[in-house]
């Protein structure tokens, strides 16, 4: 790897619109960009065509999906012309579901898998590109529980010799007053202060906040509050920092989230 020196410090102009946090990572030359996105179900076949198409057009290699609503048999469902891998954890026909898609032609070597029973989060090790991952893909409680966070913490691998990329829909605001439109702030929650500590303690940045310190983008609105939210994040081990390129959140559409991108030149 060259040293990418600390040009990941230049702040990417921000848009101050809805949008998906697009991080576009390029591994030994080839491009290769990592989606996040809470699809709200693709049960339905002219909306599961709709998200994948949509995630084809964002030139998504590495795709991390929240609330597929699949029973475990169907998950299969996620494979199309460009999709070759699909990795998952189900519950049920009608609540959360996630799932990690990888596309044909990115040279993925499985490991392992641990997949949660409850459908909220999956985790995969392996090579991309010949470097090891660590692969974390959370749907997290729409309720405060840093419980829950705290398992799925304790579970991920040794990561002393992986580089670990944690994405998902976190169901939580990390930063009152930059994380949300609502002029009323509330207490920080418990998940919101677990999750700070985590990332201040275990060397891994949101990068999108890194990029953007003072930046004010939303992922997700809320029809029933009328409120606009960050609550979808990548979390990147400090590892791979210095080679981020850039952070771009794209237009909320299909779902009530936006889809996530991420780019590293190592």
């Amino acid at each position: 790897m060259e040293d990418a020196g600390n040009d990941w410090m230049l702040q990417i102009p921000y848009l101050h619109r809805l949008s998906v946090l697009t991080l576009v990572f390029t591994v030994k030359g080839l491009g290769l960009t990592f989606t996040s996105w809470n699809v709200r179900g693709v049960n339905d076949p002219v909306k599961r065509r709709k998200v994948l198409t949509h995630l084809k057009s964002l030139s998504s290699d590495v795709i991390f999906l929240q609330e597929t609503h699949l029973k475990r048999d169907f998950h299969i469902r996620l494979r199309c012309n460009w999709v070759g891998q699909v990795y998952h954890s189900s519950f049920s026909a009608k609540a959360r579901g996630v799932a990690i898609l990888i596309r044909k032609g990115v040279l993925f070597k499985h490991h392992s898998t641990i997949a949660d029973k409850q459908g909220r989060y999956i985790i995969v090790t392996g090579e991309l590109q010949s470097i090891p991952v660590t692969l974390l893909n959370v749907y997290g409680p729409n309720y405060d529980s840093p419980d829950f966070f705290r398992k799925v913490i304790d579970k991920i691998p040794d990561i002393s010799n992986s580089n670990l990329i944690f994405g998902g829909d976190f169901n939580c605001v990390l930063d009152q007053y930059l994380d949300k439109s609502a002029t009323t702030r509330n207490p920080s929650s418990s998940t919101s202060t677990f999750l700070k500590a985590f990332i201040n303690n275990s060397n891994i940045y949101d990068v999108w906040r890194i990029l953007n310190p003072a930046g004010k983008e939303y992922s997700f609105h809320s029809h029933v509050h009328n409120v606009y939210t960050r609550i979808d994040y990548f979390l990147l081990d400090a590892k791979l920092m210095p080679f981020v390129c850039g952070a771009k959140y794209h237009n909320i559409i299909i779902s009530d989230h936006s889809p996530v991108t991420l780019s590293l030149t190592l």
